[in-house]
């Protein structure tokens, strides 16, 4: 893959430079990154003009921006402006005094460019196939309606939150009667848009942003989550009116103090919850899934792919990144144990779903990467891993269920409710399944040598099911037996490993 890439975005009410290497599939190693708060969009909506303070602001936290790329080894810097400067009278002669003064190629990209780009970063990561992707930014509101993972059409309305903000909430803080005014405003612009009316389904909705990304904090600071990153984060409807309404009683000063909010956006989170608030009226969603990526990554992507690959593919290439990450991990041993899993999972009368299956794969080819810090608790330490890392293409219930897979393998009774509210206990009686053939599979692999090819034996004899390593081990069940029958229903038998010279098949 090329070298290092350091996307800047000057954005509407704040600055940001990501650095990235690109891998394969779009997989984005982030490497460093760094942002500044700009305001840009209140410049414009006040005089139409960035003022030449502004300017030299900007300017100054580019030219720190462009240190940090070159400190972090990138080979190409890719910059974008976007709506303030757009809007801005003499925004094409700032970009111009962008490049002559730091020598950066800006490009004033228009509205439909950005939605594309946002779109391209915002959603390679999750599952999501149809629906509706939403950007509130600073300065404008961007929306797609997607299907099948690509793009049909795009819309930029200029009811951001900082606009919003200026123009209709005035009052310190802002009373009912200006945020209802705001709320229709917004939704007259998606109707004048011609943005797709809905059909009356709930939509698929995506989101991403400063402010869709502050308002999904707040909302998990309220409440035991198990996951820390916030990409992936579904936020309700009814939790984010909770938190507008009481945002919205409070004055500046201690609304700054919310926990999970960036204080530098406490004048205009009241207007961006507004927003997407009425978005998701406007919609008929009650579940926003927050995007943890955006423009920067679609700007990197877009130089890898013009079409998101499947969520399938992404999954794959995310995988493939973790292991890399630990070099020193066995991965072909956690490959062969794969092997032995899908042996298992294959037998007809163990009846495993297919997402719960895949989790049981997974878990089979990562599981010696929690060795790499400590083999006694990699079981432990693995899960951790897939909870607090970038995953991408999985939803935050399939992280969950994956670390479960992984810790059960190895601690029978942890109960799935440990990961509520993504999982509870109505999980527990299939995920104990999948954590048995788990910890077989990886028994199995433990007695193979790693010149033999992983073979399996399973097969069934009335309320029996029968396994043998032909490799070789006298090794015996010893607590997974009880645990077989509890969870399946019948008795485990280990069956002792016939020479290999005159072995024969089981019995069907």
């Amino acid at each position: 893959m090329e070298g290092r890439i350091a996307v800047i975005d000057i954005g509407s009410n704040s600055g940001r430079v990501v650095i990235v290497q690109p891998e394969t599939g779009g997989h984005l190693e982030i490497i460093d990154e760094q942002s500044a708060p700009l305001r840009l969009a209140l410049e414009v909506s006040r005089s139409g003009e960035l003022s030449p303070a502004a300017i030299e602001w900007t300017l100054h936290a580019l030219k720190d921006f462009t240190a940090v790329a070159r400190g972090a080894g990138a080979v190409r810097t890719a910059a974008v402006a976007t709506a303030a400067v757009r809007r801005a009278t003499n925004g094409e002669a700032f970009v111009q005094r962008l490049r002559d003064e730091l020598d950066l190629d800006v490009t004033l990209i228009d509205a439909q460019d950005e939605a594309r780009l946002a779109f391209l970063g915002a959603v390679y990561g999750l599952p999501a196939e149809d629906g509706f992707f939403v950007d509130i930014g600073g300065g404008s509101l961007q929306i797609v309606h997607f299907a099948n993972r690509q793009p049909l059409g795009a819309w930029s309305i200029p009811s951001g939150a900082l606009v919003l903000a200026e123009r209709l909430l005035t009052s310190d803080p802002p009373p009912a009667d200006e945020r209802k005014a705001a709320a229709d405003h917004v939704m007259r612009a998606l109707a004048e848009a011609r943005v797709p009316p809905p059909d009356g389904s709930a939509q698929t909705l995506v989101g991403t942003g400063g402010t869709i990304r502050n308002l999904a904090k707040i909302d998990r600071r309220r409440r035991a989550y198990p996951i820390a990153r916030l990409h992936g984060y579904g936020l309700h409807r009814r939790s984010l009116q909770r938190i507008v309404a009481g945002l919205a009683t409070q004055p500046l000063r201690d609304r700054a103090q919310t926990p999970g909010l960036n204080p530098a956006r406490a004048d205009s989170i009241v207007a961006g919850g507004i927003a997407l608030n009425a978005v998701m009226r406007y919609l008929h969603t009650d579940l926003l899934t927050v995007s943890g990526q955006g423009l920067r990554e679609g700007i990197a992507r877009g130089a890898v792919f013009a079409h998101l690959p499947s969520a399938q593919a992404v999954r794959e290439a995310s995988v493939e990144a973790l292991c890399r990450r630990f070099a020193d991990a066995d991965h072909e041993r956690g490959r062969r144990r794969a092997q032995a899993a899908k042996i298992l999972l294959d037998h007809p009368l163990l009846d495993i779903p297919p997402p719960i299956a895949e989790a049981v794969l997974l878990g089979a080819r990562l599981l010696d990467i929690g060795s790499v810090i400590d083999f006694y608790n990699r079981h432990k330490l693995t899960a951790e891993i897939v909870l607090r890392t970038d995953l991408n293409g999985f939803s935050h219930r399939d992280l969950a269920r994956l670390a479960a897979v992984i810790r059960l393998a190895e601690k029978p009774g942890l109960s799935a409710s440990t990961y509520r509210p993504l999982l509870d206990l109505r999980d527990d009686e299939i995920l104990e399944r999948a954590a048995i053939i788990l910890a077989l599979a990886d028994e199995s692999v433990r007695r193979t040598p790693p010149a033999q090819p992983v073979q399996l034996d399973c097969w069934s004899t009335g309320p029996t099911v029968h396994l043998r390593f032909p490799a070789g081990g006298n090794w015996r069940p010893g607590k997974i037996g009880p645990r077989f029958l509890h969870a399946f229903g019948r008795a485990l038998v280990l069956e002792e490993p016939l020479d290999a010279a005159s072995r024969e098949g089981p019995e069907a």
